[in-house]
């Protein structure tokens, strides 16, 4: 299966969702509503700026879409692992510090871009990812890891 590189269309991405809250949502008074369109509006721009961009195989249609399964693959760098809280308890992203992985360590699949603070300003530093494949780490495997979007390349299996 070939991998192709789509790190541009999610810069992209990142860059209009950023400027987007940031220049026209962020400043106003209620938040919460803000946040809550916002959200609708991401899903949208990237069905749009990224999803409509890679190729499907088929005839199918709405629903009947698989979402594409996008890799992010680390550079040489440390990330950060979420720790299991209890019930109800905010996530921790701090199980290793400064832990190294390079490309060939782990496999990571894409499910978002995070930042720790959204307000007043989103700057999607990071890819949320979950951790399908580490073999040094086994243990590790079904958590979600941070890493900085410039330290991470995504591709997607075509």
């Amino acid at each position: 299966m070939a991998m192709r590189a789509i790190t541009e269309l999610m810069n992209a991405y990142q860059e209009c969702s950023r400027n987007l809250w940031n220049v026209y949502f962020s400043g106003r008074e209620n938040i919460g509503c803000s946040l809550d369109a916002f959200e609708q509006i991401r899903r949208l721009l990237f069905d749009s700026l990224v999803l409509s961009e890679l190729f499907y195989e088929g005839e199918a249609e709405g629903e009947d879409i698989t979402p594409p399964a996008l890799k992010v693959v680390p550079r040489e760098r440390a990330f950060l692992i979420e720790r299991p809280g209890g019930l109800g308890e905010a996530g921790y992203w701090d199980q290793e510090k400064d832990m190294v992985v390079g490309p060939n360590d782990i496999t990571l699949a894409f499910l978002d871009y995070f930042d720790f603070f959204q307000i007043p300003i989103m700057d999607f530093r990071y890819y949320r990812c979950k951790i399908l494949s580490f073999p040094s780490r086994a243990e590790y495997e079904g958590r979600e890891a941070l890493i900085n979007a410039v330290d991470g390349l995504v591709f997607h299996d075509e």
